[in-house]
């Protein structure tokens, strides 16, 4: 495409689009790949969408182990963008799966009214899906004690995927590599000690949180975080106008799963509905 043709088709843009920038932010010691089909849709819609990848949260493939920054430094990070975007748009909209949707309410809290509107993909404040073991209760104990310092967190099956030929290609990558699209292999103690931190300052914080957009999307058979999730957003958050989507037929990873397609047109619809201001002037709670 010449520099000619680039600019005409950027003229087509809405110039309320041109000036709304997006944050995307993937799971824990994950990968921008996880939001990739979210990513693509809106660059196509014009947006200005931006990958973030964070030093000691994202996977770094050139690290022979994985080692965490405290989630403080991850707040820094997404910060520090937010400040940057905002000097060249009008408005920042910060879109989060899993632990990103934790990042970006806590990215949210420290930024203020720099936040316009936050996307929450699959939250997890609390983990109490149906594929979590009744022995969660004790992590803790490797968190925050010298019992943890060997243990790690092996992915499993169905690995936040319904979709079979999905969850096949997963598992092949993971034969061959530490990494797939639906995050990482294993999981170190110190990146679920910060999750953790992480997570607890977000609960006890959700009512400082002044961006008045929010969509959450979340899946009915999500089997590491409920639906109660939602209850926990729509009691926390104080926001003019909060909006939540339950998709059918995915897990955890909605994004990449069955319902990914409804999932970015959610995603786009909101951001429209953001960079045009013609959102609900009241709460919206499904």
């Amino acid at each position: 495409m010449s520099a000619r043709d680039a600019s005409d088709e950027l003229s087509l843009v809405p110039p309320e689009v041109q000036r709304t920038a997006v944050v995307l932010l993937h799971g824990l010691c994950s990968t921008p790949d996880e939001l990739l089909t979210v990513q693509s849709a809106l660059r196509a819609r014009g947006y200005a969408a931006h990958p973030l990848s964070i030093d000691g949260y994202s996977f770094d493939a050139n690290a022979p182990m994985q080692h965490a920054a405290p989630y403080e430094h991850w707040l820094d990070a997404i910060q520090a963008q937010v400040k940057a975007l905002r000097k060249q748009h009008d408005r920042v909209m910060l879109v989060g799966i899993s632990a990103g949707s934790s990042l970006a309410l806590g990215a949210a809290i420290r930024c203020g009214r720099e936040v316009d509107a936050l996307v929450l993909m699959s939250t997890t404040l609390r983990f109490d899906g149906w594929a979590i073991p009744r022995t969660q209760f004790l992590l803790p104990l490797a968190f925050y004690t010298p019992l943890g310092r060997l243990w790690q967190y092996r992915e499993r099956p169905p690995y936040g995927v319904k979709n079979e030929r999905v969850r096949a290609w997963i598992e092949r990558e993971l034969r061959h590599r530490k990494i797939s699209r639906a995050g990482c292999s294993v999981l170190g103690v110190d990146h679920l000690r910060e999750h953790d931190r992480l997570i607890r300052h977000v609960r006890r914080n959700l009512n400082a949180v002044q961006c008045d957009n929010v969509l959450a999307l979340h899946a009915q058979q999500d089997e590491v975080a409920s639906v109660a999730n939602l209850g926990i957003l729509a009691r926390g958050l104080r926001c003019r106008a909060f909006r939540t989507v339950v998709v059918a037929n995915s897990y955890h990873m909605i994004t990449i799963d069955n319902d990914r397609q409804q999932v970015v047109r959610e995603t786009v619809s909101f951001a429209d509905a953001v960079a045009h201001g013609s959102m609900p002037e009241h709460p919206l709670y499904a």
